[in-house]
């Protein structure tokens, strides 16, 4: 019994098709510093949903959505955070609600890294072609700011 080259380079182990790639990490980088938290939250949850890691990841996501909801209330609504909005107004002024939202997506962006490092690497070392993040980066970036937009809108009452 002789099995060609071609027949033992296949793979036999499961008949599934390899999970795509993930989007690129200026991609994700981009669509978590102009979206905010809420636009790095979507990338990051696109890129699970590429990957075909959603029951692993939602608990992560949902943690951090509740965590960037209440920090925002509490930050805004809170007695005993007064101190903080305080200093913050007067170091920073008017512009902060716009750098704390940018660096909360960026921190964001970064757990989502870590979380999908393995198939970053794994990404460029197969040179597996990524796909085109214009438009899943755009529409995260448009969502990230109305979701800010209508969140603020809601907590300022």
């Amino acid at each position: 019994m002789t099995i060609s080259r071609e027949e033992l380079l296949q793979p036999s182990l499961s008949d599934e098709q390899p999970a795509a790639a993930p989007y690129s990490v200026r991609t994700t980088f981009l669509s978590g510093f102009f979206g905010g938290p809420f636009g790095a939250l979507a990338i990051s949850m696109t890129n699970s949903v590429r990957l075909r890691r959603v029951s692993r990841d939602v608990p992560l996501w949902l943690g951090l959505l509740a965590l960037t909801l209440g920090g925002a209330w509490a930050l805004h609504h809170a007695a005993s955070a007064a101190g903080i909005r305080a200093w913050m107004m007067t170091n920073s002024g008017a512009n902060i609600v716009r750098l704390v939202y940018r660096v909360a997506g960026v921190l964001i962006v970064g757990l989502g890294y870590l979380l999908h490092r393995r198939e970053q690497r794994n990404t460029d070392l197969r040179a597996i072609e990524r796909p085109n993040g214009w438009i899943a980066g755009l529409a995260c970036i448009v969502l990230g700011a109305g979701a800010q937009f209508l969140f603020l809108m809601a907590i300022a009452r």
